[in-house]
């Protein structure tokens, strides 16, 4: 919507739909970290939605900086880009 469609006001799509753009994210971090009992804030949950968000529209030649009204994501991923070898290299105690 934000690339093809004229939002008028993209900070209200946003928090109206905030969380439906963002249910997935929480069960996405427990299969990642093979662990169903993590849980997220809202704001971990909102900043990884605008950063997903993001991620397609730089693929797009668009990003969130292109509308000033979007809250900006604070999110920053791994490092090891979650691979699933380094991350358990990463966990050894």
């Amino acid at each position: 919507m934000l690339m093809f469609c004229e939002v008028t006001n993209p900070r209200q799509l946003w928090d109206a739909h905030w969380e439906s753009l963002s249910d997935d994210i929480e069960a996405m971090t427990c299969h990642e970290h093979d662990d169903p009992a993590v849980t997220l804030s809202e704001d971990a949950l909102k900043d990884c939605a605008l950063y997903e968000i993001d991620q397609v529209l730089i693929h797009n030649e668009h990003c969130l900086e292109d509308f000033p009204m979007f809250p900006k994501s604070n999110y920053i991923p791994p490092i090891h880009g979650g691979n699933q070898l380094v991350q358990e290299e990463l966990a050894y105690d």
